[in-house]
């Protein structure tokens, strides 16, 4: 007989658990994954005789940790600051407090900085930016050294987000760790399958061939040569993290005659295979929006932004390894579930 999974969480503030019962007065637990912001959680309280409240529980900076999991087997979701608190007092309803947080990156966008950087790569701004913050790193090396870069009025995780775009790279912070890597639709190591039916109660999957093209072009002026630079990718040049055509290919065999996307490069350019590298980055990351689709799964803390999920019994055309952009996992009264937005490169 299958053991009955119980959903159940844990909630550590500044290391120590909360005892049973403030846990039990939790209504509702959020937590949040993206590849394009900070991780952040939620956790509203039934805060009626205004207990929590009065006894000050719960403060701005302090760290939450929230574990979940079935069966008293947890895994650790988020590890992250409160920066926000909401009280509501209604009339006829119980008193709520709402404990918002997020993870470090949120200290990347707090201020805005115009500076230049001379002699130097990618990676070694990423490690430099992470040493001013504190932040341990974990960071692909780069290749490409630049004469000078400036970062015009940005936060520091707006510019490095836009130097990653170049590239092809990804900025995330994992607990203390400013991450700095190659995109990981590439990394195919840690798979969750969902099944249908079974853990997966929702899937909405759009194919799309207007986000796509079948060649881009980037142009870009080099100082030092002192002369335009050109740099094309084509269809079948695309990475592809699972096997199937790529939306590239799929574009240049369906439709005829389908323009190609230019970009123009309003940064200094040194070398012809700087803007190849930005000409293949921006045909991966134009594909990956071939196949885009969100769904509902039954409480899963695999599946968090930068992952990939298995998606199985739903047919063969819609079968297969999707890239996790975004997950929500729901923890309430009613249970445990997970939303999540996924794409993909290649149709099968």
């Amino acid at each position: 007989m299958q053991e009955k999974l119980v959903p159940e969480i844990r909630v550590l503030l500044d290391g120590s658990k909360l005892e049973k019962g403030i846990l039990g007065k939790i209504i509702a637990t959020k937590v949040s994954y993206s590849l394009e912001k900070s991780d952040m959680f939620s956790i509203t309280f039934n805060d009626a005789k205004l207990e929590i409240q009065n006894e000050k529980i719960f403060d701005l900076g302090k760290t939450i940790i929230i574990e979940l999991g079935y069966n008293s087997k947890f895994t650790k979701m988020i590890e992250a600051e409160i920066v926000q608190m909401k009280y509501a007092y209604e009339s006829g309803s119980s008193t709520t407090l709402t404990i918002i947080g997020f993870d470090k990156m949120f200290r990347l966008s707090r201020t805005k900085h115009s500076r230049s950087f001379k002699e130097i790569k990618d990676s070694e701004i990423a490690r430099e930016i992470a040493m001013e913050l504190g932040l341990d790193s974990d960071i692909d090396a780069t290749s490409q050294k630049f004469e000078y870069i400036f970062q015009n009025n940005q936060s520091n995780l707006d510019f490095l987000r836009e130097r990653a775009r170049w590239i092809d790279y990804e900025v995330e912070v994992e607990e203390n760790t400013l991450v700095f890597k190659k995109a990981r639709h590439e990394n195919r190591d840690k798979t969750v399958d969902l099944i249908w039916d079974r853990n997966l109660m929702e899937f909405h999957p759009t194919i799309d061939a207007t986000k796509i093209v079948s060649e881009v072009e980037v142009t870009g002026w080099s100082p030092a040569e002192k002369k335009l630079l050109r740099g094309i990718a084509k269809a079948g040049d695309e990475k592809k993290s699972i096997s199937g055509e790529g939306g590239a290919s799929t574009l240049k065999s369906k439709f005829k005659n389908m323009n190609t996307k230019i970009f123009k490069v309003d940064i200094p350019l040194r070398t012809q295979d700087e803007v190849d590298n930005i000409a293949h980055a921006r045909l991966n990351q134009l594909n990956m929006e071939y196949i885009t689709a969100y769904g509902l799964a039954v409480g899963e803390p695999k599946i968090t932004a930068g992952k990939i999920v298995n998606i199985k019994d739903i047919g063969d055309v819609i079968n297969g390894e999707y890239y996790v952009v975004s997950s929500e996992h729901i923890f309430s009264t009613q249970g445990y579930k997970t939303y999540f937005d996924v794409k993909r490169s290649v149709f099968n």
